[in-house]
């Protein structure tokens, strides 16, 4: 599983919950210091038995036996922790996105972390990103944004595709995010894709995840102040963008290069061309098999931020400088 977001544990949440849960599960669930295991069975019986009506704790108690106390393999807790986030999530967070919310952030992110303790989910994930992102906390909003891509990506963990319009919402936070953070950090590695835990890069510069599909791919391939020499973390960024082209089959493509404002129009259009170029020169070097042909937008079509509020003048302008993977 990929291991993207940093936060500080929330270690008394579940003795206090153990602590504070008194149900008609008890008497079953007693389990002195020196017995035996719980039969699984038995387990997987209270919680089929469940009332619809029993409470979030109910739920978890029978969880944390399940993890704990009995001989339970791992596919029987997963799927019980599964159904515990699903219902939770439907009652924490009864919404797509952050738009338009109007609750406290730091009780949601709490509450989040907390379903964590059960099993990972996209929407978690994604949550989280938004949380972030309104915190203006780029690098940790990527980072978050990422990890819902490789759970979506992942047919075990998440065998019900999102519906197309979520996974282009979720790819278009995560462009978002990648030209911000490409602007702001020094470290490569914060730009980095992840791989998921069987090794595969997320479909971050993919043209499809899962059945969702789309023509443009954006890569936040930053390069040297007035030239077309890519930084070091513009390096990264190619060089993950290209393993995704080769992974899709060395398709034939379009590159196109767009630069910021600062300048004049004719000279930005030159600007973006040569760095069209310069990425269509390394695919070669690298043996890329596809077509490969160069646009150069100048400051033509900067990039739409959903929220420009959250980011400074400087911040925006510096976005615009990316490189976009048009399918021919």
């Amino acid at each position: 599983m990929l291991n993207c977001v940093n936060r500080t544990e929330n270690v008394p949440y579940k003795v206090l919950r153990r602590a504070a849960i008194v149900t008609f599960l008890l008497p079953l669930f007693t389990v002195g210091a020196n017995a035996q295991l719980i039969d699984c069975a038995k387990v997987e019986e209270a919680w089929r038995n469940l009332p619809l009506s029993a409470s979030h704790e109910d739920r978890a108690r029978v969880y944390d036996q399940a993890f704990n106390d009995s001989d339970c393999d791992g596919a029987v807790v997963e799927n019980i922790g599964k159904q515990i986030i699903e219902a939770r999530l439907d009652a924490l967070a009864p919404f797509q996105d952050l738009d338009g919310f109007g609750g406290d952030p730091e009780q949601l992110k709490q509450g989040l972390f907390d379903l964590q303790e059960f099993g990972s989910h996209w929407r978690i994930s994604f949550l989280l990103g938004e949380i972030y992102r309104k915190q203006r906390q780029a690098v940790p909003a990527l980072k978050a944004y990422q990890e819902a891509l490789g759970l979506v990506d992942d047919e075990e963990l998440t065998p019900a595709e999102p519906e197309h319009a979520m996974i282009a919402r979720l790819r278009d936070r995560l462009d978002e995010m990648a030209v911000v953070v490409a602007q702001i950090s020094t470290d490569p590695s914060d730009i980095k894709i992840p791989v998921t835990r069987s090794g595969q890069s997320i479909s971050q510069y993919s043209f499809q995840t899962r059945g969702y599909g789309r023509k443009k791919t954006l890569v936040p391939i930053q390069f040297v102040y007035d030239r077309d020499v890519m930084t070091e973390t513009g390096r990264t960024s190619f060089e993950d963008a290209q393993k995704a082209l080769i992974k899709q089959g060395a398709p034939d493509i379009q590159v196109i290069g767009h630069t910021d404002p600062v300048g004049s129009d004719a000279y930005n259009v030159q600007l973006s061309l040569k760095r069209a170029e310069a990425i269509r020169r390394a695919l070669q070097a690298s043996g890329y098999a596809g077509s490969i042909e160069v646009v150069g937008m100048g400051e033509a079509q900067p990039f739409r931020f959903d929220d420009p509020s959250l980011y400074s003048e400087d911040v925006r302008n510096q976005a615009h400088r990316r490189v976009e993977f048009v399918l021919k």
